[in-house]
């Protein structure tokens, strides 16, 4: 039976991907700072917790020894400043390679980053695998100097996964929107500006697939599902969901900005990062976020997608 080390596993989408590696047959080790006792019911599962931090070298080595692949999924979306993004999603990423690398180097490494790392749309044109990189986020530069870690310095076989708006049990981020929805009053920012979601199942069952696959090796390629939705739409339809339907309150751009710079203002003063910031303001306000992913689900023979009604 083959093995596979994952990082992320106690994180959201991490935990999704452990579930979709045991159900393909694979023995996981889940590197797990805090042990099985971080990993809620995945020990009885099948998973195996082993120690390590991503943080310390010593140990990422011999918990990769002997993998036939390491899932590489663990990373910050939240950060008080580019130096905090990049002490986990790239220098984390560059000590997970360099420790790995000598303990399992013909391993496929799968990298999971983010479509921020390739940045939005050009001039509305969804942005294909073979296109240069144009981050416009301090978190997007992080993932991006990841994927830069793992194709240059990785001695096997490799590929980098960027999935979009990920969303499902677990998700804390679309739980926010829940959440506003259910008080009454849902802001819509730039809600023309169009997206693409995935929902964590369908993510978690290609990231399982494609570690199986070092046919695939040296693509970077997108996650998501087909059609793009504008943040109206996706808005409208977490307004179906409360029993009474919530005010969509449309922002302007200059308010998305300044709520922004106040929540950048909040982190400094209480130094703990928020979801929202300047950051993400800038994100927000960059235009479309739509990228070509069906080439890779064609190659991996990904079902359809889930209807975003029936995921929501």
């Amino acid at each position: 039976m083959a093995t596979c080390l994952l990082t992320g596993a106690t994180g959201f989408l991490g935990a999704h991907v452990a579930r979709a590696l045991g159900d393909a047959g694979w023995t996981v080790r889940a590197l797990a700072r805090g042990g099985a006792s971080r990993l809620g019911d995945l020990p009885s599962r099948g998973v195996v917790p082993v120690a390590g931090d991503l943080s310390e070298a010593s140990d990422l080595g011999s918990a990769a020894a002997g993998a036939d692949a390491i899932v590489h999924v663990a990373g910050v979306t939240q950060a008080l400043s580019l130096a905090e993004y990049r002490k986990v999603n790239a220098h984390g990423t560059e000590r997970l390679v360099r420790a790995a690398r000598r303990t399992s180097p013909h391993a496929l490494f799968v990298l999971v980053s983010s479509q921020a790392a390739a940045g939005p749309a050009r001039d509305g044109r969804p942005v294909r695998e073979e296109d240069p990189a144009r981050p416009v986020s301090r978190y997007g530069l992080s993932k991006r100097e990841g994927e830069i870690a793992v194709a240059t310095e990785w001695p096997g076989p490799w590929v980098v996964l960027r999935p979009s708006v990920i969303y499902g049990p677990g998700d804390r981020a679309m739980l926010l929107l829940f959440r506003a929805a259910a008080r009454g009053v849902l802001p819509v920012p730039s809600g023309a500006s169009r997206l693409q979601v995935i929902h964590a199942e369908r993510a978690a069952h290609a990231i399982a697939a494609a570690a199986s696959r070092p046919d695939l090796a040296g693509r970077t390629a997108f996650l998501c599902d087909p059609d793009p939705i504008s943040i109206r739409g996706l808005s409208e339809e977490i307004a179906r969901l409360p029993p009474r339907r919530p005010l969509l309150l449309p922002l302007p751009r200059a308010v998305v900005r300044l709520a922004g710079w106040a929540a950048t203002a909040l982190e400094a003063a209480t130094r703990r990062p928020r979801p929202f910031n300047s950051d993400k303001a800038g994100e927000i306000l960059a235009g479309d976020w739509i990228a070509e992913g069906e080439p890779f689900a064609r190659d991996l023979a990904l079902p359809p997608a889930i209807p975003l009604p029936e995921g929501l």
